[in-house]
């Protein structure tokens, strides 16, 4: 075998062997949802600390991880992340006085951006009919809550992976529940529910957190870190902690000490 031959196969094995193993550590990722351990985090628009950033993160917030580079966590925007999308790829299917709040979109694979401009960063593609929140009509753009398929890239070193703990302070337990009156001494015990949290408003007149529907149709009030829970809306979970029966609650109240995410 020939000098050339030889380095074109050496090179041509190199290249097989990295291609390889890119698709092996890609097919092993698992998506995750993961909690912010650090103050004012940047979500950035690539992987890189020079790429803009989107928004920032608070610590205890959760955030769903798709997939990684080196580094970087790629994940899914949060609600506080800026969205755009051109107005005349949408048509209102709901209107308030204030204009239109939910929309339809018209087109195929329409890029969702960082800023009200062509020349703005992609966060991400819509495909036709999918509907989006409007927050604020500006014109020929409409900022709108970010949507599923929109990304950003946080360093690893800030994102605690795969559970959730919800810390409090026996100070701040003992303000969070101050107003809660107890059915029984026995009432505060440890539990597990699996089930699907979604936000429910006001409970017992005090900021609620969320509720919690099990699969056989049971439903729990939750109650923990309120930015973290909000991040969950929608999915299905696992819960360990203290359920309590305040007085004329319609549903027993877990405090949540641990959350896993299920899906």
């Amino acid at each position: 075998m020939t000098f050339c031959a030889k380095y074109r196969a050496a090179l041509f094995f190199i290249l097989f062997s990295f291609i390889y193993m890119s698709v092996v550590f890609a097919a092993e990722f698992t998506v995750f949802t993961g909690q912010v351990d650090a103050d004012e985090i940047n979500v950035r628009v690539d992987s890189t600390v020079s790429s803009k950033v989107a928004c920032t993160l608070a610590r205890g917030e959760l955030v769903e991880v798709v997939s990684e580079a080196y580094d970087w966590y790629k994940i899914r925007l949060p609600k506080t992340a800026p969205s755009y999308i051109k107005t005349d790829l949408l048509e209102c299917i709901s209107k308030t006085s204030d204009g239109c709040s939910n929309a339809k979109v018209t087109g195929d694979k329409v890029n969702i951006r960082l800023g009200p401009n062509e020349s703005s960063w992609i966060l991400g593609q819509v495909d036709k009919a999918t509907v989006v929140n409007i927050i604020q009509d500006e014109g020929s753009w409409s900022k709108i809550e970010p949507v599923h398929q929109s990304y950003g890239w946080v360093n690893k070193k800030f994102i605690n992976k795969e559970i959730v703990v919800f810390e409090k302070s026996s100070s701040a337990a003992e303000s969070q529940c101050s107003d809660l009156k107890l059915s029984a001494p026995e009432a505060a015990e440890k539990i597990v529910v699996e089930g699907t949290v979604s936000p429910y408003g006001v409970v017992l007149w005090r900021k609620a957190t969320h509720k919690l529907v099990t699969a056989d149709k049971k439903t729990y009030f939750l109650k923990g870190n309120r930015k973290g829970l909000n991040s969950l809306n929608h999915r299905e979970i696992k819960v360990t902690g203290k359920i309590i029966n305040p007085e004329n609650s319609k549903y027993p109240l877990i405090e949540a000490d641990v959350i896993e995410v299920l899906n």
